[in-house]
């Protein structure tokens, strides 16, 4: 077993494992996406559910749910039968978050938010949730839990700076392989970003858009992605309406932020009584300075591309406490119980 040490060699595994696919009856290049896509997110063999289930089963069974949702109910197929014999599994597991010189992308990402942009529910928009599906298992689920896991450190430590979003040592929520995933889930196979792909393989598609490193759509990633999300840009690449932006995605942060801390933390009693109160009064101001470094790491990106999608100083100063605005939160505040776990999918 071995991580891929290249872009070039992670699409060459991605090759080898769909050569086997259509060898097992899979001759549709969106079901191998699929496939694929659950090596890494939504089923009980996902390196996802690896690591979620030691930490909540049913939490981690919830997760598999909601990815289920946002990607229109589609379940991959179980690719173990067709990769048996091989160490295919483990070595594309191990290669989701993949470092080539000075790139780098969670490839998780792209395959997930690549399979979205097949499916009716990548365009349909989520009560409460703050976007669409497409959205919420890209760059809005990494900076909506980011923004949740910001707000509920600062209820005990209030100094807690936000580039904890964009660079920590689990390589969460903000950090540059995620974020370049996340753009890549939109640029990868596209003609305009966020359209539906077209591709013949996987492994093409990941070559058009990694391969090689001065190609058109890298290039051009960083601005096709603030297009597709929102972004007015200017002739020279500058952001027309950064301020509209910011408050725009701050909106679908805070959302997010808040279902985010009610499904994941709640549920299992990891955040009840004041805990639960104190992070709903900081999740409005946690939401605003990631959705404020977003955009200017973007805009950065976009002057000087191909430069790397990654956030630098100055950040924002952490913003003083509001109110609570959410009924979810104010109902968790009144929760006393050390532990509140759910045996099914219920929620």
């Amino acid at each position: 077993m071995a991580k891929a040490a290249s872009f070039a060699a992670y699409i060459a595994l991605v090759a080898a494992a769909e050569k086997r696919l259509i060898a097992a009856g899979q001759r549709d290049p969106v079901q191998r996406l699929v496939t694929l896509r659950g090596v890494y997110y939504g089923t009980t063999w996902s390196l996802d559910y690896d690591k979620e289930s030691k930490r909540s089963v049913p939490g981690a069974t919830i997760r598999n749910f909601g990815f289920f949702t946002y990607l229109g109910g589609t379940m991959p197929a179980d690719p173990r039968p067709a990769l048996a014999g091989s160490t295919l599994l483990a070595d594309l597991k191990l290669s989701q978050s993949m470092h080539d010189g000075l790139r780098s992308a969670d490839v998780g990402h792209l395959l997930i938010g690549l399979e979205s942009r097949t499916t009716t529910a990548g365009t349909t928009h989520f009560p409460q949730e703050g976007g669409t599906g497409l959205e919420i298992v890209t760059w809005l689920g990494d900076l909506g839990g980011g923004a949740a896991n910001l707000a509920r450190r600062r209820a005990t430590a209030p100094a807690t700076t936000v580039e904890y979003v964009f660079h920590n040592a689990s390589s969460d929520y903000g950090v540059t392989d995620n974020l370049e995933g996340d753009v890549a889930a939109y640029v990868t196979a596209s003609r305009v970003a966020g359209d539906k792909p077209t591709f013949s393989t996987v492994a093409d598609a990941l070559r058009g858009y990694l391969l090689p490193a001065t190609g058109a759509l890298w290039k051009g990633r960083a601005a096709g992605f603030a297009a597709a999300t929102g972004a007015t840009l200017g002739p020279k690449g500058a952001i027309a309406n950064e301020t509209a932006w910011i408050s725009a995605l701050t909106t679908k942060l805070y959302d997010f932020g808040i279902w985010y801390a009610a499904t994941r933390w709640v549920h299992t009693g990891e955040l009840t009584g004041s805990a639960a109160s104190a992070t709903c009064t900081h999740m409005h101001g946690a939401a605003e300075e990631v959705a404020t470094v977003f955009v200017k790491t973007l805009g950065r990106a976009i002057l000087r591309a191909p430069a790397a999608i990654d956030a630098v100083a100055p950040y924002p100063a952490p913003t003083p406490p509001g109110s609570c605005q959410s009924l979810l939160l104010q109902a968790a505040g009144l929760l006393k119980l050390p532990s509140l776990r759910l045996p099914s999918l219920d929620f």
